[in-house]
Formats: structure tokens, sequence, C-alpha cells
């Protein structure tokens, strides 16, 4: 997907449109690898996550191991859920790898 053209089409206001593209210019992308995918495959083989959720399991892997602080979602069901996040912090100290924060933007 490229973001700024993503915003530019659907943004008509030329102030907010300039905004998002400065703010977008700033998102980094990181390729999904085989380790994220083995990563999520290891939430799922811990009931972390069912099949079904595999989409939100890769997001936690990918933050998890591009070494990101905080992951920040509106997907309260899912990710911001406070039993959810300590079985992914309890797994990754398992396999060595670092804790994540998932929080909520009002968290933020």
């Amino acid at each position: 997907m490229n973001w700024p053209q993503t915003a530019d089409r659907e943004t008509t206001d030329p102030a907010l449109r300039m905004k998002l593209l400065r703010l977008l210019g700033k998102v980094r992308q990181f390729p999904l690898t085989e380790a994220m995918r083995q990563v999520a495959g290891e939430y799922l083989a811990a009931g972390i996550f069912s099949p079904a959720q595999i989409n939100d399991a890769l997001h936690v892997a990918a933050a998890v191991l591009t070494r990101q602080d905080v992951l920040v979602s509106w997907n309260f069901k899912h990710l911001v859920n406070r039993l959810r996040r300590l079985k992914i912090n309890e797994r990754n100290v398992s396999l060595g790898l670092p804790t994540i924060e998932i929080l909520a933007p009002p968290e933020v």
C-alpha cells in the first residue's frame, strides 16, 4: 500500500492532507518475515490467539521482533486485553524475546 497516495485521495482538506502526508512520511514499514510467522505460531500454539486471530498474532510478533516498545491499538477484544497482554509477555520471556506494552490510544 502506498500510504501517501491513499491519504492524498481520501483527504479533501488541503491543510489536513499535508499534515497527514508529513506524518505518514515518518511511518516505517517492515516486511513480514519467517521469524515473525514462527513467533505468531508460538502464540497460537500457546493458546494466546486462535487460528482465526492469526493477523493479530502476526501484528504482535512483528512489533516484538522489530523491537517496538509499544503497540497501540483500538482492538480491545484481541489486543488491548489485560490477560492476553500478560500471556504474550510470558510467552515472549520464555522464548527469550523482549516484552511489549500493548496500549489503547488514550493510554499513550
